[in-house]
């Protein structure tokens, strides 16, 4: 006996199995991170097949049966096409399904996650994206979302705010001038910074991509959420590294 869910999916990745299906990996919002046995997609005309490329936004019909879901009809509802003609767009895209899929849970609700994501990649969409951008708030935003949120109200220690401030990756904090503690690496970060720092992970999602930062600061935060996020999770991505390879070409 199967049952029938219904609910929205974004495919992070993709196994062939056999001559004619895939293995989905993929987000819901209701459901979190699931597996889905997608039958016969690689068939000519098959109709599931456009919800099962790599980034399709679908609303699926999914039967579970014996712990497994599988496809049984689909509506996409955005494809993002123009990550497929851009190789660095696309990997980014990727290092944001590969941090999903090594950082959330399984089966188990993710609609802060799936907004992100799906956010993010509209926004990646977009003509004259800003992929560094987006990249700082994917990464930071997300290290709030699976319980890694930064203390960015003010000092650490006297809980006012400064023209400069210092953030540590190690505890999550910022410092003022006249509190920084001993021996421990601390990031410089300009008041617009912080401010930047605070919007992204207190603001709701639906916001969080309308403002706007200089090249310097976009640059310098992007580091930093990145060197936040490795540090605390203990994971390398070799998407996000082949993504700075192809920016530096």
């Amino acid at each position: 006996m199967s049952s029938i869910l219904n609910t929205d999916v974004i495919v992070l990745s993709r196994k062939e199995t056999g001559d004619s299906g895939f293995y989905l990996k993929a987000l819901s919002p209701d459901l979190g991170l699931i597996d889905i046995n997608a039958r016969g997609v690689k068939k000519q005309g098959a109709k599931n097949s456009p919800a099962s490329q790599l980034f399709a936004c679908s609303r699926m019909s999914l039967s579970l049966s014996k712990g497994r879901y599988y496809i049984d009809s689909s509506t996409v509802t955005k494809v993002f096409y123009p990550l497929r003609l851009d190789i660095r767009l696309f990997s980014l895209a990727s290092y944001f399904a590969q941090a999903i899929i090594g950082l959330t849970t399984e089966n188990q609700t993710a609609r802060d996650i799936y907004r992100l994501l799906a956010n993010s990649l509209y926004m990646l969409s977009e003509r004259g994206s800003d992929p560094e951008f987006i990249r700082f708030i994917f990464q930071m935003r997300f290290m709030g979302d699976i319980g890694f949120l930064p203390g960015l109200l003010g000092c650490d220690v006297c809980y006012e705010t400064h023209p400069v401030m210092y953030f540590s990756i190690e505890t999550g904090r910022l410092f003022c001038r006249e509190h920084i503690p001993a021996d421990m690496p601390l990031r410089e970060v300009s008041a617009s910074m912080v401010e930047a720092l605070r919007y992204v992970c207190l603001s709701p999602i639906e916001k969080v991509f309308s403002f706007r930062l200089s090249d310097r600061a976009r640059d310098a935060l992007a580091a930093l959420s990145e060197d936040y996020l490795i540090y605390h999770t203990e994971r390398k991505f070799d998407t996000l590294d082949f993504y700075k390879n192809m920016s530096h070409e």
